[in-house]
């Protein structure tokens, strides 16, 4: 399993604020976690925010071969890489991801060389809601900061 953990300073810098002004983000961190999962979904639907690569001729004759093609990015089973994510939430934790292994691969990237059992390089296709470089989607960002304000509203009437 791998674990990226985001380093958002201005959406951690809000997050820290709500926490302290409010004390339980348990519920917050519910609501983040599924915006998180639905934002995943989303990009698994659009074929990624932005698109993402078109696959290969060589990947795309073999999906034709196994009748997986025409068909989506990245989606070619029911119980394949966008049906295993998984969201969790706790106290003061947020989490979205899959337990394929060949998940990292998937959003990240990969080239043949650093992984010879590949039939050509993998380019980064990001289906979490952040960038290759661990940089929040600006829609996900929006909704988790609009989750944080409308807590704290909420709280503040309390």
């Amino acid at each position: 399993m791998i674990t990226v953990e985001l380093d958002h300073q201005r959406l951690q810098d809000a997050l820290r604020r709500v926490e302290w002004a409010v004390g339980d983000v348990a519920p917050l961190m519910r609501g983040i976690a599924a915006e998180l999962a639905s934002q995943t979904e989303e990009n698994f639907e659009e074929e990624g925010r932005p698109d993402w690569e078109d696959l290969s001729d060589t990947t795309t004759e073999r999906r034709t071969k196994t009748g997986n093609w025409p068909g989506q990015i990245l989606q070619i089973s029911a119980a394949g890489l966008a049906a295993s994510i998984t969201s969790h939430a706790d106290d003061s934790t947020a989490l979205v991801g899959s337990n394929k292994p060949y998940a990292a691969m998937m959003h990240f990237g990969g080239k043949k060389s650093d992984f010879p059992h590949l039939w050509g390089d993998i380019p980064a296709r990001p289906f979490l809601p952040m960038d290759a470089e661990g940089q929040l989607q600006p829609d996900a960002e929006e909704a988790i900061l609009e989750l944080a304000m409308h807590h704290l509203q909420k709280a503040a009437r309390l």
